[in-house]
């Protein structure tokens, strides 16, 4: 019920955000407001559930340990 609650008030912000976005009629623009929404609605709804979500810090990790490890093999 929360979660219906939320996607109607979501629903209702966008109807009053897409007027105002078509002054500039760019599809980038569109294309990332869209993503925002989307990232914002999918945040809500891991947290109303529950669901835990790994930290983007181990994605920089699991990048870093790899490129610190060659400069350290090409440095000492």
């Amino acid at each position: 019920m929360v979660l219906l609650l939320f996607l109607a008030a979501a629903a209702a912000c966008a109807i009053i955000d897409v007027p105002l976005l078509r002054r500039g009629s760019r599809r980038r623009d569109y294309l990332v407001w869209g993503l925002f929404w989307i990232m914002g609605i999918g945040a809500v709804v891991c947290s109303l559930y529950k669901i835990n979500v790994p930290s983007p810090l181990l994605l920089v990790i699991m990048i870093y340990k790899p490129v610190n490890n060659l400069f350290t093999s090409w440095f000492y």
